[in-house]
């Protein structure tokens, strides 16, 4: 019987939802499973368009970074439906709502929710925003819409809400350190993942 496993990694910008997924495939792929790995916005054309809309401001740019970021995704889960083993790991994914407008948060993930699968795992890497904001500080990558300590507590808030509601495990990642990884090593193992 084959086995396709999903899991989510999502989070504040800043929080090394990144640096965990990729810890998270390297640690599957040496004990033998077979681990793709997306990151949303990815490099594919929806992922590009939203990742430069990201980088704009104003109104149109923020829907134009939610159409390209939903369509993007979408291909991601279509492709993944296509998998019928190993494991597939998304950066970014539902709580690409808590980037809505604050009124829009709550429905727009009930939507997605509704419409796309949840996964096996879903991990909330969470981060005070001044931390975070440091992180982004010291990228050498140029700045997003949401990447102000303003948007990054508005956001947090939502995204505290929302994974509150639902099924996901919380690991604190303020702290630099391995003491968060080792937390998501532990929720894979009582998970059978490992």
């Amino acid at each position: 019987m084959t086995v396709l496993r999903f899991i989510v990694v999502d989070g504040l910008d800043g929080c090394g939802k990144n640096t965990h997924a990729h810890r998270i495939a390297e640690l599957l792929s040496s004990r033998g499973n077979v681990v793709t790995l997306v990151s949303h916005p990815s490099q594919r054309r929806m992922g590009r368009l939203s990742k430069r809309a990201l980088e704009g401001s104003g109104p149109c740019a923020r829907l134009f970074a939610t159409v390209f970021y939903t369509a993007d995704v979408i291909v991601s889960v279509i492709r993944m439906r296509r998998q019928r083993e190993g494991t597939v790991i998304f950066v970014r994914y539902l709580l690409g709502a808590a980037y809505l407008p604050t009124a829009l948060a709550s429905h727009g993930y009930a939507m997605f929710r509704r419409l796309l699968p949840f996964p096996d795992l879903a991990l909330f890497i969470d981060i005070e925003p001044s931390v975070a904001l440091k992180r982004i500080e010291a990228r050498d990558s140029a700045r997003e819409m949401f990447e102000n300590i303003g948007e990054l507590e508005r956001r947090r808030a939502i995204a505290v809400r929302l994974t509150a509601a639902d099924h996901w495990v919380r690991v604190d990642n303020t702290e630099d350190g391995d003491r968060a990884f080792r937390e998501v090593e532990r929720v894979l193992a009582s998970r059978g993942m490992l």
